[in-house]
């Protein structure tokens, strides 16, 4: 097809002054001299054979046959500027977008994030939390890549890794034995109100049921909507929690927590790193998995220092 185009600068010219209602304020829009717009618009009249304005002294007005063609070319230079942007947009590289509960973000991803950006400065992440389970193992629509408690049963279009074990130990805050009833042996937690996840009811049972006490009383106990208000209930004082030690190790590192007891509780269930197989071979994604697997495998090895610490 011969397309019959003007010039393009001859048209960038008469557009802009159009659309200006002024060479000026077009000259200073192209970054060229009014001089240079008024030449460019008269090489187009006389391509076209057509009286584009109505000039009176300084005053340039545009001719009503030049309305409709400037209606027309700024409809097609904004298409032109739009497909041109979704272009360089579906080339340039976009945020791996991460999904996570907020007490692993918090307490186990923040802490070690800038490890992965120093060695990827040019990788970037977007980060979003998660206040309820979800109804599937991940939403393609808001994460790529998901971290999730579960026990490995997972649909077969996803690819998961094992990254955490999920084993609970008890710790609670020292000013909290340092003004209240004593933590010397499992019979004392009665003295003490027990904090825990709505999420998660099962897990104190769980661990009375380890420690030897079949029927515990958990009268005297509060619920919070995620594990993360429970930890930092526990880290003011206000009760005794069950931590994670993947989750806890820092602030116990730190002394917010102390753990009194050595009674471990492993869960069913573990943290799981989830994503869809058919985006594998993202380079970014390939590039955090390996990294961040790397750190659960340090991670490891943080259990041990509950042994010296309880």
């Amino acid at each position: 097809m011969a397309w019959r185009f003007p010039p393009l600068n001859s048209l960038r010219a008469f557009e802009a002054a159009g659309r200006c209602k002024s060479f000026t304020l077009a000259a200073e829009e192209l970054h060229v001299t009014p001089g240079a717009v008024s030449r460019q618009i008269k090489a187009l009249e006389e391509k076209l054979g057509v009286s584009l304005f109505a000039r009176n002294n300084r005053e340039v007005r545009l001719t009503p046959d030049s309305k409709q063609y400037l209606d027309s070319l700024t409809e097609a230079f904004r298409r032109i500027d739009k497909s041109t942007s979704d272009l360089l947009d579906s080339r340039r590289e976009k945020p791996l977008r991460i999904m996570c509960s907020m007490i692993v973000a918090a307490r186990w991803l923040f802490p070690r994030l800038p490890r992965f950006l120093a060695l990827h400065p040019n990788r970037h992440v977007s980060l979003t939390t998660a206040l309820t389970p979800a109804t599937s193992p991940i939403d393609t629509d808001v994460a790529d890549l998901v971290i999730r408690l579960g026990t490995g049963d997972w649909p077969s279009h996803i690819r998961s890794h094992l990254l955490l074990p999920s084993e609970q130990i008890v710790v609670c805050s020292p000013k909290l034995l340092e003004r209240g009833p004593p933590l010397r042996n499992v019979a004392d937690l009665k003295s003490h109100t027990l904090l825990y996840s709505s999420l998660r009811p099962h897990a104190w049972p769980r661990w009375f049921e380890t420690a030897g006490i079949k029927s515990a009383d958990l009268s005297n106990s509060i619920a919070f909507e995620t594990s993360a208000l429970a930890y930092e209930a526990a880290v003011e004082g206000m009760g005794v929690a069950l931590g994670e030690i993947a989750l806890i190790s820092e602030d116990v590192r730190k002394g917010r927590l102390i753990a009194p007891f050595k009674i471990f509780q492993p869960n069913p269930e573990s943290f799981y790193l989830l994503y869809p197989k058919k985006i594998e071979a993202v380079p970014a994604l390939k590039e955090f998995c390996v990294w961040i697997l790397d750190e659960a495998a340090k991670n490891a090895s943080e259990a041990k220092m509950f042994q010296d610490v309880a």
